[in-house]
């Protein structure tokens, strides 16, 4: 009986399979978190706080497990989405996480408003609507743990101010905070800032440099020099950031680092007051909180 001739795939069976193959790994299922929309009743604010929360992959399989949470504030003009429409948050998200770069955390992306600066001042107390009214109905609504040491915060502009005022405000309810291209103007924002604008920093009809000088963050760091804790804070800007952002930056680095000088860093990046830079400043600054708060 005749040896029967060696099996051979034609070229185009093969370049089939192959591509049927492909179809398949495109097919399976990636690593991704689940984003939803929400909003926690505000009495500071007499409206609720809308926000956009991201929850890891595995988050409704896991019933019993707590996460840490970030919050992450949106600049002047933006709202509860801006940072995943355009900062790309969810895809860095799902990318330090499936790496292992950061833990598994909730991500809470609010608005208190687009003009709220994030602070108590002349319009309406969004500092406390933060601290008082969203971070209690997480708690009560998310796995999130509820300690400092599951807790951090960041922001880009607008935001970066919140998060470092709240931040330096609440030491003890932070275990790290990330300012991208923080609008920390000192001793007062330019004519170009949407700061001279908001109502938040207006009395009698122009703004008021008393009340910027107030709610800034130079005249919170005495108080937060005699206290007990502090919180570690990574500092990022763009070279080129139009509204003078980056020696902003590094005088505001250089003031923490008289306080705490193995827990503030600065990096200044290539770009302006832009996306590119929030985008690009983004995953660095989420594995330095995620690693400042896990070593507590």
């Amino acid at each position: 009986m005749p040896l029967s001739k060696p099996f051979s795939l034609s070229q185009p069976l093969l370049r089939l399979m192959s591509a049927a193959a492909l179809a398949c790994v495109l097919a399976a299922p990636a690593q991704a978190g689940q984003v939803l929309a929400d909003q926690a009743p505000s009495a500071a604010l007499g409206r609720d706080v809308k926000f956009t929360v991201y929850l890891p992959d595995g988050y409704q399989a896991a019933g019993s497990v707590n996460y840490p949470v970030v919050y992450l504030l949106h600049g002047a003009g933006g709202d509860e989405n801006e940072w995943r429409t355009k900062g790309g948050a969810v895809e860095t998200l799902d990318g330090l996480i499936k790496r292992g770069q950061i833990r598994p955390s909730v991500v809470v992306m609010p608005t208190a408003g687009p003009a709220s600066w994030w602070a108590d001042g002349a319009a309406e107390k969004a500092g406390t609507a933060i601290m008082k009214d969203l971070l209690p109905y997480v708690e009560t609504r998310y796995r999130v743990q509820k300690e400092r040491s599951g807790r951090a915060i960041g922001g880009l502009s607008m935001g970066g101010y919140g998060a470092l005022n709240l931040s330096l405000r609440n030491p003890t309810q932070f275990c790290a905070a990330a300012v991208i291209s923080p609008a920390i103007y000192d001793p007062l924002p330019p004519e170009t800032s949407a700061a001279r604008r908001t109502p938040q920093f207006v009395r009698n009809g122009q703004f008021d440099a008393d009340t910027w000088k107030s709610l800034n963050y130079a005249a919170q760091l005495d108080t937060y020099k005699a206290g007990a804790a502090r919180v570690p804070m990574w500092i990022v800007s763009g070279d080129h950031d139009y509204l003078g952002i980056a020696p902003m930056s590094a005088n505001l680095y250089w003031r923490l680092y008289q306080i705490q000088p193995k827990q503030v860093e600065l990096r200044v990046i290539d770009g302006d007051h832009e996306w590119l830079v929030f985008r690009d400043a983004l995953p660095d600054a989420l594995q330095y909180v995620d690693k400042q708060c896990r070593q507590g």
